[in-house]
């Protein structure tokens, strides 16, 4: 006589064996999925990067009496604004496109593309202090100094703008931080952008 022995489901031993491999592959895959791994640090000072140079490129492109605004004032985001005429409120400028992905420009160091694992300080360089506030003018517009490159402090409710601090200086640039590895994406007074 056959023995009617049912087979729906798994034995005991099945099942801890299935288990036991997911856990093999979880302590496998967290460590690489979670590494300090330097590409990324690479990868985001090369966005730094490219959205600096656009920035200075677009207002030589645009023409003598257009700007773009560059604002590090949030932690983990590098934003870049422009305004044609270099003129108005600050509500009156409009985030610059990004010519790839035709979205604001914000390079996001803090949100998922780079597991929010990357530290970023701007350091717009001016009397010895690091401001994160940079204007970047055409050479048609009168400002208050030599150079077409300004840095600005805080935001002045009295005058309803950003304060004036003077040219940029030598030492200015965005540094980004992973873990004990740092790169630093230097831009100079005369607008010139260096990767590491």
């Amino acid at each position: 006589m056959k023995s009617k022995r049912s087979s729906r489901g798994f034995t005991l031993v099945e099942a801890l064996v299935v288990a036991a491999l997911i856990g093999i592959l979880a302590l496998a895959a967290v460590p690489l999925l979670s590494s300090q791994n330097p590409t990324k640090l690479d990868v985001a000072a090369a966005e730094v990067g490219n959205a600096l140079r656009f920035a200075i490129g677009e207002v030589e492109r645009i023409g003598s009496n257009s700007c773009a605004w560059v604002d590090g004032s949030v932690s983990g985001h590098l934003r870049v604004y422009s305004n044609a005429a270099c003129i108005g409120k600050q509500s009156d400028w409009g985030a610059m496109s990004d010519p790839l992905t035709k979205r604001a420009l914000d390079v996001d160091t803090a949100g998922p593309a780079f597991s929010g694992q990357i530290g970023m300080a701007v350091r717009f360089m001016q009397g010895g202090t690091a401001y994160t506030r940079l204007l970047i003018t055409g050479p048609g517009i009168v400002v208050p100094g030599p150079g077409t490159l300004y840095v600005y402090g805080d935001w002045d409710p009295a005058t309803s703008t950003f304060t004036y601090m003077g040219p940029l200086q030598a030492g200015s640039g965005v540094v980004l931080t992973l873990g004990p590895q740092n790169v630093a994406v230097a831009i100079n007074e005369i607008g010139l952008v260096t990767l590491p």
